[in-house]
């Protein structure tokens, strides 16, 4: 059989966290032979001379949605690879929740025919909630889980975000769970403000990790309770990474992306991710560690996650420990001009449809012009995390004057909603109106102006959905043809105008640390602390719908 002798190599070892010189063989897709020395037996079909550059294990993702950067498994996959990316645990809850059971089907297909490894955690809140906060437009039952799980690339129940509706006992969500436990699923979390007896509660019933927003005491609790603690890009702050440093165990601290966008993405993937840790601190043999083994052992992937003898080889080169370039990439053996990418045919029936609209529609909800005391949201420039706070404003032609905009959640189909009041965006004039709106996906609008929000709302249903910008003088479209959630061209394609659209937010005034993150978050009806759904303003922890007063 063909064998390929890599020879002159800085081997990271990532079991004991060290580097070696050594050299190795690649034989059938996987790794034959690792040593410290130079191999003088079993003559190699091929030499290839790394002349010293660093050999790192290819970076696995365990916790990922796919469509948070606005592409298919397809266009992911080609640009996730030249990253150094090999394999992902996606959970695909934003296609579940536009198409059901079908859009998850979809996505584990798309992904099957890829050469980067797609793992799949099937959603496990779709809706995202059973509260009633929003109207949804698609849902997951047991049943579907029972039959999903049936795929080989099923091994995990995606993250469990309505963490009140599983404290409070909601039926159909531990059934759920019982059935991923019955198939012996790992079972993702997502609780961003549990801890004590509640945190308890909610491992207890099969929850075994969490990504959300960190600080030291909660890793600290969520380690000593035995969660897997998925650090991503908004917790990598030095006071975490001290912290994390300090640990005498750290195998159950893993390296994560979550959410990306297009924009972001085109610039690096989880070699980003580690990038930034060991900018901050991170020591960087341990911070590859939390991005490759530990991740490997811990979704049970036997066969990647190291340089050794029997796992795929699957690995990347780069000149420099300290910041992860990838220069020649290779997965089960072969580098990327080898590599066959085959997109997938879906037939989804779009819910966008042009409809007639008022400017009405975009103006406050049961609020005259006025001096009125109003419910606001209160964001922060940082993280997605959002007040609540009285306010004492006027109100004129439906908007509030001063550093307020507009925020509209309309049902996809119906185009019925509800307006409330966002505050500190900066934003000064102009509308953005998306399709692509955590997690249910009505449209979502922003805006200083009701005719501008109009005319931006009938721009997104005339391209059958995506993300607009319009400020009576600047148009900016992203078309997001399957479903106005993902599309199938390349990722350089979709940034490209995406980043359009947020240079005309930018100049707008509007600014965010994670700007388009952010907007798209403010109708995630399980997001602290408040949020708005087409129903009214959310307030997360009680699970109930507030009036604007």
């Amino acid at each position: 059989m063909y064998r390929k002798l890599f020879k002159n190599a800085l081997i990271v070892d990532v079991f004991r966290q060290r580097v070696f010189k050594g050299s190795f063989t690649v034989k059938g897709g996987n790794f034959e032979f690792v040593e410290q020395d130079e191999m003088t037996s079993n003559e190699p079909s091929e030499v290839v001379d790394l002349n010293g550059k660093f050999v790192v294990p290819g970076l696995i993702d365990a916790h990922m949605h796919v469509e948070s950067s606005l592409v298919t498994c397809h266009s992911f996959a080609k640009t996730a690879l030249k990253h150094g990316t090999v394999a992902v645990l996606q959970d695909p809850h934003e296609m579940a929740n536009v198409f059901g059971k079908m859009g998850v089907q979809f996505m584990i297909e798309d992904g099957r025919k890829q050469p980067l490894s797609f793992y799949c955690a099937i959603p496990s809140c779709v809706p995202t909630t059973r509260s009633n906060l929003e109207t949804p437009n698609a849902s997951i039952e047991p049943e579907d889980v029972e039959e999903l799980s049936k795929n080989g690339t099923v091994i995990a129940l995606g993250e469990v975000m309505d963490y009140r509706g599983l404290l409070n006992g909601d039926e159909k969500l531990l059934k759920i769970i019982q059935i991923a436990k019955d198939k012996k699923l790992l079972i993702e979390g997502h609780c961003p403000t549990l801890s004590g007896e509640e945190l308890s509660r909610y491992i207890s019933l099969g929850v075994s990790s969490d990504h959300t927003l960190m600080n030291p005491q909660k890793i600290h609790e969520e380690l000593s309770k035995g969660m897997c603690v998925m650090v991503q890009q908004k917790s990598l702050t030095e006071e975490n990474i001290a912290t994390i440093s300090t640990l005498a165990d750290r195998t159950g601290v893993l390296l994560v992306t979550d959410d990306l966008p297009p924009t972001k993405f085109v610039k690096g993937h989880l070699n980003r991710i580690v990038n930034e840790a060991i900018e901050k601190g991170w020591e960087p043999l341990d911070a590859i560690a939390s991005a490759t083994i530990r991740v490997a052992r811990y979704l049970g992937l036997k066969d990647l996650g190291a340089i050794s003898p029997g796992k795929k080889a699957s690995f990347f080169t780069c000149e420099d420990l300290q910041h992860l370039q990838p220069l020649e990439v290779y997965c089960d053996g072969k580098d990327l001009s080898q590599l066959n990418f085959e997109p997938t045919v879906g037939h989804f029936e779009n819910s966008l449809k042009r409809k007639d609209l008022s400017q009405d529609t975009f103006k406050l909800t049961s609020v005259s012009d006025g001096l009125r005391r109003v419910n606001t949201i209160i964001m922060n420039a940082e993280n997605t995390f959002t007040a609540l706070k009285t306010e004492d404003l006027r109100v004129e032609n439906g908007f509030g004057v001063g550093d307020f905009v507009n925020v509209a959640v309309l049902h996809r189909s119906t185009l019925k909603g509800h307006v409330g009041l966002l505050k500190g965006l900066g934003m000064q004039k102009g509308a953005f109106a998306s399709s692509f709106a955590h997690d249910s996906h009505n449209i979502l609008v922003i805006g200083k102006c009701s005719w501008c929000m109009k005319r931006a709302v009938e721009e997104l249903l005339e391209m059958g959905g995506g993300m607009v910008y319009f400020d009576g003088e600047n148009l900016a479209r992203l078309r997001l043809e399957i479903g106005g959630i993902i599309s199938d061209r390349d990722v350089e394609d979709v940034a490209e105008d995406l980043r359009k659209i947020e240079e005309h937010l930018n100049k707008s005034g509007a600014y965010h640390k994670n700007l388009l993150t952010f907007l798209t978050v403010l109708s995630l009806t399980v997001s602290p602390k408040y949020k708005f759904s087409d129903l009214g303003i959310i307030d997360v922890e009680s699970c109930r719908i507030l009036r604007n007063l």
